[in-house]
C-alpha cells in the first residue's frame, strides 16, 4: 500500500513510500529532539575532542603566561603525533589480535616518546630554558592530552579490535 505524505516542515514532501516507512519516520520526527540522538561514538568523540581543547589550552598557558615569547613548550606536540604512530603502523600489519615481536617493540617506542613527552618539560625547567610554572603546565596538558588518547585508543567497538 503506498500513500503519498504531503507534511510540512519535514524532509518528506510529495514523497512515496510503503505506508510502515512513513509510520517509522514519523514516530522518529515526534520523539524529543526530532528523532536525533547522538550515538555512543559521537558522545566519545565531543568528550575527546573537549578533553584535547582543554589540553592545548593548558599547553598554550604554559607558553605564554610565566615568560612571553618562550615556545618550547610546543614541541611536545611532535611527541604527540609521533607517540601513536608505531602502534598504528604494526596494528596495521599484525594479523588479528596475536601479540608478536613487532607489536611489543611498537609499544616501547609509543612508551618512550610518551616518557620522553613527560622529561622535556622537566629537562627544560632545570636547564632554566622555562620556568618551572611553564614545565607544570605542560605536564598538567601532557596528562589530560595522553589521558584523551589511551582513553580513546581503548575502546573496544572497533570491528577490527582497538589500538593496543
Amino acid at each position: 500500500m503506498d500513500v503519498r505524505i504531503y507534511a510540512e516542515g519535514t524532509r518528506l514532501l510529495g514523497c512515496v513510500a510503503p505506508l510502515s516507512t512513513y509510520t517509522v519516520i514519523l514516530k522518529k520526527l515526534n520523539e524529543p529532539g526530532g528523532g536525533k540522538k547522538p550515538e555512543k561514538k559521537q558522545k566519545l568523540l565531543f568528550i575527546c575532542a573537549f578533553l584535547t581543547c582543554i589540553g592545548l589550552t593548558f599547553l598554550i598557558l604554559a607558553c605564554a603566561v610565566p615568560s612571553p615569547k618562550i615556545f618550547y613548550p610546543f614541541f611536545v606536540l611532535l611527541f604527540y603525533v609521533l607517540s601513536v604512530l608505531p602502534v598504528f603502523i604494526a596494528k596495521r600489519t599484525t594479523p588479528g589480535n596475536e601479540t608478536n615481536p613487532k607489536s611489543e617493540f611498537a609499544l616501547f617506542l609509543t612508551a618512550g616518546m610518551v616518557l620522553s613527552a613527560f622529561a622535556l618539560p622537566i629537562v627544560l625547567a632545570h636547564a632554566a630554558v622555562i620556568t618551572w610554572t611553564a614545565g607544570i603546565l605542560t605536564i598538567i596538558s601532557n596528562l589530560i592530552n595522553y589521558g584523551t588518547i589511551f582513553g580513546y585508543a581503548m575502546r573496544d567497538d572497533e570491528p577490527y579490535g582497538s589500538m593496543f
